[in-house]
């Protein structure tokens, strides 16, 4: 692992993470767009007052700040002129004129050591003065940007949520756990710096450039000329890193996704990790995703590693032609001392933002590549919505028909094949048939997890296509197969399908389904920490707490997936017993794995490959001796045994 580690790191270029990439279902990467920035944009845009507020204490602060130079060669200039007297009026710049126009301060060389003294002393506490405000400004403009850009981030953050709780199913069937905590998490995260800092950055830094531009060329045009052809080369410079940086940064992104998403898989597999004894190859996986993420880094840190030096040496260009070039001047007698200081003054203030947003461009880049993700999640829209035309579904009876519904998870593979059937209010339905037949898929319809390829769903003979969810899935209650519990305490959980349910109300559900004593004994009754998953909880527990859950509910519709797993006898006697109360009056669909809920059943349907292949109660499908008959007596061998 070492050895690949080293081969992977100083080798010239990092194209293993180009290639994975195409192989999991990611767009193409592509250059960067301003389409893209104005997506960025226009999540700002609600707080345009403030990052307006922002920029202007920025720029205020960055305007004071560049008076600096300027101070420095008046101090310059004044104690050239009581040293060696005799400079010519015409020497003096703009701003030395100005400051002894407002000042009232005379020429060096008629004051004495005293007053020339106090001379500095005054021109270093109006620099003081401009630097105690440019403090100020500094200060401000931290609070006002942080505040509109963490605002940014909070709308985001809530969009994106918003938006994974309307994705439908197959969003999440084809769409990896990690990825989708990369998109709340570290994607949005590494918008920050552009969301806080981006406006008053991109704002005040070319202003920099600008003011600094023109301050060289009113200290002395001739110095100004002389580097001025270093511009065009820092244009080329900054293009050839900018198309060579952006795509790199996509892959950076994308491979830290990768083993974002790897450690997820691993954590919540963890029992069957250690149960198989799988640490080892997947440590293994999980490295080479490390050796690639950090290849990938490795090729941006070459390219940074070449931009920033490239910077520094035309800085430095400039530097030498000014210090050559000025020092001819000062010894032609054409130019003053704080002349040239202040030009290489002036310079570095062109160039320091110049390298600042060469940096700052890798924090847009991991921005931008982030935000690509995050908008490609906010725009995916969801299969299964509510249609422009869809109207509230009134308080219903119950009554559930299939018509000749066709449905796969890919279109191009269907799980069920014209199926149809009714259920009249009330009545109890089995879906009986081997692993993969259909029959969860026939439960997901009834929910409107999915929709179906042709055919329709009616709830009381409502397309259910045409009503609204929430007034479906308000009437409709579910128990899966795996019990999930949320963090939280009992009480939490079974307040979780009606929230405003009081605690007696919830005690009262619990007594009406007989789960009351068994959620009482628990440690602190309703108030007992279920822990993450339920893991405090033994599985009837969880079982018990899941069907007081949906008992509260009161759904006219109910759909249970019974667990496979065993309890002990007296659980399960308490399990079948809820379960009875739960199913009372209501219509049910059960995807069924135990006999006594079998032979409860007002209808059996028997799911093979996607087909009904028999329907009718227990006595007439035993009395037929097709399929059912032979499933039964699998079951109760199993049963026996």
């Amino acid at each position: 692992m070492a050895t690949a580690l080293r081969s992977m790191l100083f080798r010239r270029q990092a194209k293993i993470a180009p290639e994975a990439l195409e192989s999991d279902d990611e767009q193409n990467y592509r250059p960067l767009s301003f389409a893209l920035l104005r997506k960025c944009a226009s999540q700002l845009r609600p707080y345009r007052a403030q990052y307006a507020l922002g920029v202007f204490l920025s720029a205020a602060q960055v305007l004071l700040d560049m008076t600096g130079p300027m101070f420095v060669g008046l101090i310059v200039n004044f104690v050239s002129d009581y040293i060696s007297p005799g400079a010519s009026e015409s020497g003096r710049k703009w701003f030395d004129h100005l400051f002894r126009h407002f000042t009232g301060l005379s020429d060096a060389a008629t004051l004495s050591q005293q007053q020339a003294i106090g001379a500095v002393v005054l021109i270093v506490a109006c620099w003081g003065v401009a630097v105690a405000f440019s403090i100020l400004f500094q200060r401000w403009s931290i609070l006002v940007n942080t505040r509109a850009g963490e605002t940014v981030q909070f709308d985001l953050r809530k969009k994106v949520f918003i938006q994974l709780q309307r994705l439908d199913m197959a969003f999440y069937d084809r769409t990896k756990l990690g990825r989708i905590i990369s998109r709340c998490t570290s994607d949005i995260n590494g918008m920050r710096e552009l969301n806080v800092w981006g406006v008053v950055h991109l704002s005040t830094q070319p202003s920099m450039i600008l003011f600094a531009i023109l301050a060289m060329a009113f200290t002395d045009w001739r110095l100004f000329l002389a580097i001025a052809w270093l511009g065009p080369v820092l244009y080329f410079v900054n293009i050839y890193f900018v198309r060579k940086s952006a795509i790199k940064w996509q892959i950076v992104r994308e491979g830290f996704t990768r083993v974002s998403t790897n450690l997820a898989e691993n954590i919540n597999g963890t029992r069957v990790v250690t149960a198989f004894n799988r640490q080892d190859p997947n440590l293994h996986a999980f490295n080479r995703l490390q050796v690639e993420n950090t290849a990938n880094n490795m090729a941006v840190a070459r390219t940074t590693g070449t931009y920033q030096p490239t910077l520094e040496a035309i800085r430095y260009v400039g530097r030498a032609i000014l210090l050559a070039y000025g020092g001819y001047l000062i010894a032609a007698g054409q130019l003053r001392v704080g002349g040239v200081v202040t030009a290489y003054l002036y310079w570095d203030w062109f160039m320091n933002p110049i390298v600042f947003l060469g940096n700052f461009y890798n924090t847009i880049l991991q921005a931008l590549a982030g935000a690509e993700r995050v908008f490609a999640l906010l725009e995916t829209e969801p299969a299964v919505k509510d249609l422009p035309d869809a109207k509230p579904l009134p308080r219903i009876r119950g009554d559930v028909r299939f018509e000749n519904v066709v449905f796969g998870y890919k279109p191009e593979n269907p799980v069920l094949h014209g199926v149809s059937f009714e259920a009249k209010s009330g009545q109890m339905f089995a879906l009986v048939g081997h692993t993969g037949s259909g029959k969860s898929s026939i439960i997901s319809l009834i929910a409107r997890f999915y929709q179906p390829q042709s055919g329709r769903v009616l709830v009381d003979e409502n397309d259910i296509r045409h009503v609204t969810g929430d007034s479906l899935h308000h009437q409709m209650g579910l128990v899966l197969q795996v019990n999930y519990l949320f963090s939280g305490t009992v009480l939490d959980n079974i307040r979780y399908s009606k929230p405003d349910a009081t605690e007696e109300e919830v005690l009262e559900a619990a007594r009406d389904l007989g789960t009351y004593e068994t959620i009482m004994s628990l440690k602190n009754g309703l108030n007992t920490d279920v822990g993450e998953r339920g893991a405090n909880m033994s599985l009837g527990q969880r079982q018990l707490i899941c069907f007081t859950r949906a008992y509260l509910a009161n759904p006219r519709i109910f759909m249970l997936d019974e667990a496979t797993s065993a309890v002990d006898t007296a659980t399960e006697m308490l399990v079948q017993q809820s379960l009875e109360r739960l199913l009372a009056g209501r219509t049910t669909f059960v995807v069924a794995h135990r006999l006594s809920t079998i032979k409860r059943a007002d209808q059996i349907l028997v799911i093979d490959q996607g087909h009904i292949v028999e329907r009718g109660t227990h006595e007439e499908l035993i009395a037929t001796g097709g399929k059912y008959a032979h499933l039964y007596e699998q079951f109760s061998q199993a049963s026996q045994a």
